[in-house]
């Protein structure tokens, strides 16, 4: 097994971390603040990407850039599903116990997958790459698609503009505090409902983004919500719930052993991750980068 074979492993690792992060980022955001374990994510992430399909099938014939104004289009429309969501629905559970949170995001997990039957039907959706992004490109003499680059940075970019909205703005101070004391932000005349509608439509904002930028990876196709959304959990109780920096690090550790195991042992690569991540909640139940203040 030669150098540029397992780089070229290692850069499909980094790329399915990626593409891991962008899922994980606004489930552990949503935990992190607001205490609610949402089963739903990965399907509103799977609705994200039949979105896009919507969005490039109408404009693919007359823009060139069809694609590029379809992923965020797409987030954009989940981000309103998402707060509709939040007020009508998730508002009413912040008290509940997480097995009632589970079994009542459960539910609306199959909602929204009945909903995705009946507006998109059954068959798979394909979305046709740009010429731009169709042929590989060679990093130290290894192949990577074309597209994967886009993947990556657009994982780099959210994870640095996230940082850069907890760190330096007004709301992201408002929402750290949120995350080790609810109490003390609504003592200080802040109004936690609105909070927690921010910070749910942004979570879901980003799981929409996500999945139009996983559409053109393969076809969409239903069902590939619940195969992500067990990894997602693996990866923040790996890197720790409500952390930022613990999601990233999570989703690149389980997208590298899972780019490397399925090599030599396919059909045991999750339980690898399953292992790693039983050993987690066993040494340090709070993740690598979690707090135990969030237990």
């Amino acid at each position: 097994m030669d150098l540029t074979f397992i780089f070229a492993q290692f850069l499909s690792g980094l790329t399915y971390g990626m593409v891991l992060f962008l899922v994980s980022a606004g489930l552990s955001l949503i935990f992190g603040v607001m205490n609610i374990l949402n089963f739903a994510h990965a399907t509103l992430w799977l609705m994200g990407a039949y979105f896009c399909y919507t969005f490039w099938n109408y404009l693919h014939q007359t823009l060139s850039i069809a694609l590029w104004i379809s992923i965020p289009l797409a987030g954009l429309v989940m981000a309103l599903i998402g707060a509709f969501i939040e007020i009508v629905l998730i508002r009413r559970i912040y008290k509940r116990e997480l097995y009632e949170q589970l079994l009542i995001t459960y539910a609306l997990t199959l909602i929204l997958g009945d909903l995705i039957k009946i507006f998109w039907g059954v068959t798979d959706k394909l979305i046709e790459r740009p010429e731009i992004i169709q042929k590989p490109v060679f990093i130290f003499g290894a192949p990577l698609d074309s597209y994967f680059i886009f993947v990556n940075l657009a994982g780099i970019f959210v994870a640095v503009a996230l940082w850069c909205f907890l760190k330096f703005t007004r709301y992201g101070h408002i929402v750290k505090a949120a995350v080790y004391s609810r109490e003390m932000v609504s003592a200080l005349g802040i109004p936690i409902p609105k909070i927690y509608t921010m910070v749910f439509t942004l979570g879901i904002f980003i799981a929409g983004f996500a999945g139009g930028i996983q559409a053109p990876i393969g076809s969409v196709t239903l069902g590939m919500d619940m195969s992500i959304i067990i990894q997602a959990f693996c990866v923040v109780v790996i890197g720790g719930f409500g952390s930022l920096i613990g999601t990233f690090v999570g989703s690149l550790i389980v997208g590298e052993v899972y780019s490397f195991s399925i090599l030599y042992w396919p059909d045991g690569a999750m339980v690898l991750i399953f292992v790693i991540t039983a050993f987690i909640l066993i040494v340090r139940p709070w993740g690598l980068f979690g707090t135990p203040t969030r237990m």
